[in-house]
């Protein structure tokens, strides 16, 4: 038999929700950099032509990872925002780094936008953005595993 529950109080409202909003900021700031970091560095994404750096030195096409000199990945790695609300947690990272022209390039290199000199995406965020792969993921069951924890369960 079930059991219905019909009313009830909570009590200390307040310490449930700063528990909620600690697990939730541990898992970005650990979980979520942590996968970060996997697919800088252990995801391999088609390339499909040579590169020639500034240096000289010559990237052949094929399977590479997205980290190449650093500077993106070290850009956004630990540089997210929290934004808590009673009924909302948001965490946003800020990939600022920028090109040789000081342009912000995250987007290129993320979306392969039109028109750049970055032909292929390496959507590295997919996972945590749309809801769907967020289903499927090792991130969601660690949110809920930091959850799970924070509640004492």
């Amino acid at each position: 038999m079930a059991a219905i529950i019909t009313g009830g109080n909570l009590v200390n409202p307040e310490d449930i929700v700063n528990k909620l909003a600690k697990a939730f900021e541990t898992w970005a700031r650990f979980d979520v950099n942590d996968h970060f970091q996997d697919e800088f560095l252990d995801e391999k994404w088609d390339y499909g032509r040579d590169t020639k750096r500034k240096n000289g030195t010559l990237i052949p096409a094929g399977q590479r990872d997205i980290y190449d000199l650093g500077e993106l990945y070290k850009s956004g790695r630990d540089s997210f925002d929290i934004s808590l609300s009673p009924s909302n947690a948001q965490a946003s990272w800020n990939w600022d780094a920028t090109n040789s022209s000081g342009q912000p390039y995250a987007r290129y290199v993320h979306d392969a936008l039109r028109g750049t000199s970055v032909p292929y995406a390496r959507p590295w965020t997919q996972d945590i953005a749309i809801p769907s792969r967020f289903e499927q993921s090792m991130v969601k069951r660690q949110l809920l595993a930091r959850i799970r924890t924070a509640m004492g369960k």
